[in-house]
């Protein structure tokens, strides 16, 4: 059953739903969510026109509303932004994990700025990134296509291999012209590249997507009852005989439908029946952990140097399936045997 919550009115109002909404998700991505929120609004308060900011506020309450109503697909996505692998938080990540370390002394520093010389060129943009680190991501992220990622790696990441030696004239190519080429080739990489978590995060997730960290994580906060509002201007504005002569029916019926029931907040007049909102599971501990948490922690990887070859090792979630433990009023069925299915 869709929420039938009153849309807010004034833009103070539209925070307030919003921040509200966010108390209600999971504690995985609820203090990131709650922090965007307000940063957002920080940001667009002294806007000289925020109507198109009100615009895209309202899509995200009805997202919010539509994800807590348990829209799985949804969910799915905010527990992405929370843990970076899309959004903001995926770049903040991939500065942080993946810039080069500064020099430790005064020696380094001048060995790097000395090879930049030697190449005759300036330093740019690229001379920030660790390329070793990001090479060693996205070979390993290659190698995991169809596993369930936000992105998909592109085919060839080894840069010889897609910068030409020659131009189309059987020329070899300036310097210059190299350089702009292999930026180029690692902006196109670290648009599909899901950058590494630190080393306790990933730990503290993957207890998590196994099911042995605390309960607060597999439990959707109750909801307060909706108040009911006594003003005509809250309640949700129905089409008038103009809207049915002017407009397709489908355009008009187009909220109350399964797939967008849950977004709209409406309920269709059907003598059948409501009919369940497409997408909308009940978000229980099981299904928090295998459909939102496993999936998670699958896309996340970490990355450490061997102190002796020097190379980057990237390790990913578990993605191996094991056997979960009965529910309680299972186990009467395992009774007489052992863990490996031999009788006692």
């Amino acid at each position: 059953m869709p929420l039938q919550i009153p849309h807010p009115n004034t833009p103070l109002h539209l925070y307030r739903h919003l921040l509200r909404e966010a108390t209600y998700l999971p504690l995985l991505c609820r203090p990131w969510i709650t922090e965007r929120i307000q940063a957002r609004f920080r940001d667009c308060n002294e806007k000289p026109d925020p109507k198109p900011y009100i615009k895209d506020a309202h899509h995200y309450l009805r997202y919010l509303r539509s994800a807590n109503t348990g829209h799985v697909s949804r969910m799915l996505r905010l527990c992405h932004l929370a843990t970076g692998r899309i959004g903001k938080r995926r770049r903040i990540l991939g500065r942080t994990e993946l810039s080069s370390a500064p020099a430790s002394n005064s020696d380094k520093l001048e060995e790097r700025l000395a090879l930049v010389k030697d190449k005759q060129r300036k330093p740019d943009w690229l001379d920030n990134w660790a390329v070793d680190k990001i090479f060693a991501v996205a070979t390993s992220q290659n190698q995991l296509q169809g596993k369930n990622l936000p992105f998909n790696m592109r085919r060839t990441i080894d840069p010889s291999k897609t910068i030409p030696k020659e131009n189309c004239f059987g020329r070899p190519l300036t310097e210059k012209l190299k350089r702009n080429k292999l930026k180029k080739h690692w902006v196109s990489t670290l648009r599909q590249l899901l950058p590494p978590l630190p080393r306790g995060e990933w730990e503290q997730l993957g207890a998590i997507a196994r099911g042995e960290a605390d309960s607060r994580y597999y439990k959707m906060p109750p909801r307060r009852k909706v108040a009911q509002s006594l003003s005509i201007d809250d309640a949700a504005p129905k089409p008038s005989w103009t809207d049915f002569v002017t407009k397709p029916i489908r355009a008009l019926e187009r909220g109350k439908s399964r797939k967008m029931k849950s977004l709209s907040g409406r309920e269709d007049e059907d003598p059948r029946g409501h009919g369940r909102p497409i997408g909308v599971k009940v978000l229980g501990r099981r299904r928090l952990r295998r459909s939102l948490y496993v999936g998670v922690w699958q896309a996340s990887p970490i990355i450490e140097e061997n102190p002796r070859s020097g190379k980057w090792s990237v390790t990913w979630g578990n993605t191996e399936q094991s056997l979960t433990r009965p529910r309680k009023k299972d186990l009467h069925f395992f009774q007489g045997i052992d863990k490996f299915g031999v009788p006692v």
